[in-house]
């Protein structure tokens, strides 16, 4: 069994291929190394294209330019690398292939040798109603069609999916628990998240000034220009962190007294969400995010509609975190990496 993801950068998709090969033992096949600082010891791994290698020829300056058009807000590294998707196709064995892009790779596969695939779908195409989805519309669909199982992240998702006429199992991603979380919390609210302006950054410099305590936005920025727009414009009420280190990214959940994190029709649950209350970190989020699925309202979080509302709930949350944070934290230890290898396991017939 094997495990494929396209980009290896700091985001929630490549995260959860890593931790699914580490507590699998199952091969990981990644298509290029964009700059993720992942814990790769233990891990048999591939890596076709290493950090800070070019492709050559016109596959990759296509690749590039059709990316722009359909998600230029992502900068550079979100390339669908079309050669590698191309390359990928020599994978031997039933594979996991992680988004409806590298799924091109199981599709060809198939169709060439017959070899079967599985696809983890985190954001489906399927709803896109512009012209320019057109095409990944309709190549979503012939990968979904030859896959033999589907694996989604959300009842959110495998809702759309069986709309659409497709059925899907939902596995959630995972996370560390701390086996202890601190009593002592600081009057701080973070939100964790890789930065492009599709997730309206202004809208948390917005709930910053209406904070009464400490506002970090930690992750990576997808471009340097959105980041610094950013900054100019509410750099006085919010720490902006850039890309951490795993051990920065816990220490700031231990310290924290809530996340908020807000999502616009992102039916994935966010992987700093069910981080955070790993570490006992009460959330708020928003109607949009599929993490709702994870909140109990008023017990360890609360989904709210705006950002005036989520403003609210976080100065209630910085006056006694306690509570809802423990709540937040039996919530986590449900939803462990090992739990999620095990479900992962059985649905694929791996067990």
């Amino acid at each position: 069994m094997n495990i494929a993801v396209r980009l290896l950068w700091n985001s929630g998709v490549p995260r959860m291929a890593v931790e699914e090969a580490r507590h699998t033992s199952w091969k990981l096949f990644v298509y290029r190394d964009a700059g993720g600082n992942y814990d790769l010891s233990g891990v048999d791994y591939t890596v076709f294209r290493k950090r800070g290698e070019k492709g050559r020829g016109v596959l990759p300056r296509l690749s590039t330019l059709i990316t722009s058009f359909y998600a230029g807000h992502r900068g550079k590294e979100a390339t669908v690398d079309l050669d590698l998707i191309l390359k990928a196709t020599s994978i031997k064995g039933y594979t996991l292939f992680h988004d409806q892009f590298a799924g091109i790779t199981g599709y060809l596969r198939k169709r060439k040798t017959g070899e079967e695939y599985a696809l983890y779908l985190h954001e489906t195409t399927l709803i896109g109603k512009e012209l320019k989805y057109l095409l990944p519309r309709e190549m979503e669909r012939r990968i979904l069609r030859e896959a033999r199982t589907v694996i989604t992240n959300s009842k959110w998702n495998r809702d759309v999916l069986k709309e659409k006429g497709f059925n899907a199992h939902v596995v959630y991603p995972g996370c560390y628990p701390a086996r202890t979380i601190s009593d002592t919390r600081e009057r701080l609210v973070i939100s964790v998240s890789m930065w492009d302006s599709g997730r309206k950054p202004c809208l948390y410099g917005e709930m910053s000034r209406r904070v009464k305590g400490k506002f970090i936005m930690a992750g990576s920025w997808a471009r340097e220009d959105t980041r610094r727009q950013f900054e100019r414009e509410y750099g006085d009420t919010v720490t902006v962190t850039g890309k951490l280190r795993d051990e920065e990214l816990m220490s700031l959940y231990s310290r924290a007294s809530a996340l908020v994190r807000f999502g616009f029709n992102e039916r994935g649950p966010g992987m700093g969400v069910l981080e955070a209350m790993g570490y006992g970190v009460p959330v708020v989020v928003n109607e949009g995010l599929g993490s709702k699925e994870l909140v109990k309202q008023g017990e360890n979080g609360f989904v709210v509609k705006d950002v005036e509302e989520a403003s609210s709930r976080l100065n209630e949350i910085l006056d006694d975190p306690l509570p809802l944070g423990k709540n937040a934290w039996e919530t986590a230890k449900s939803l462990s990496w090992e739990t999620h290898a095990r479900r992962l396991k059985e649905v694929l017939g791996e067990e």
